[in-house]
Formats: C-alpha cells, sequence, structure tokens
C-alpha cells in the first residue's frame, strides 16, 4: 500500500527533473485531468472516429474508409504486355 501512496509523486518529480525525457512520460507524470466533460469524437493518425451516439445522429452513411489496390491486369493467360491498374 505505501508503494501505491507514494509512487505518483515520486514518478513525477524525478520524470520533471529530466528535460530530455520523452513527452509521453512527461504527460503521465503530471496525471490525470478530471476537468474533461464529455467528447464526441477523437483523431489519430489523421483518421476521426466518433462516439456511437454521434455517429447513430449522422444522415449519411460513409464511414470515410477508403482502399487504394494496384493488381497487374492483363487480357488473356497469353498477354505479355501486363499494366499495373
Amino acid at each position: 500500500m505505501e508503494h501505491n501512496r507514494t509512487f505518483m509523486p515520486c514518478f513525477k518529480d524525478e520524470i520533471l527533473k529530466d528535460s530530455t525525457i520523452l513527452e509521453t512520460l512527461t504527460w503521465l507524470a503530471v496525471g490525470l485531468r478530471f476537468d474533461v466533460i464529455s467528447c464526441i469524437g477523437y483523431k489519430v493518425s489523421n483518421f476521426i472516429f466518433y462516439m456511437k451516439s454521434m455517429d447513430e445522429k449522422s444522415t449519411v452513411d460513409n464511414c470515410g474508409v477508403t482502399l487504394e489496390i494496384e493488381s497487374m491486369q492483363f487480357s488473356t493467360s497469353k498477354d505479355t504486355n501486363h499494366v499495373v491498374g
């Protein structure tokens, strides 16, 4: 129990002493923020995801997922002039 009680203050002190520490560790050391009331979505690697309640309000059925594919195309099995398409 002592470890649970003292870990975060000690962790924070050690992390904030070193300016070369990764940004992620610095954010973890700062601790949780409780002032966020709610969110309707989030963005990860330029993709936007909405919570189910927000998504259900949408009148457009478009998940935004696209797929690009390249393959070799030819007209017959004897065709030697393959085209990437």
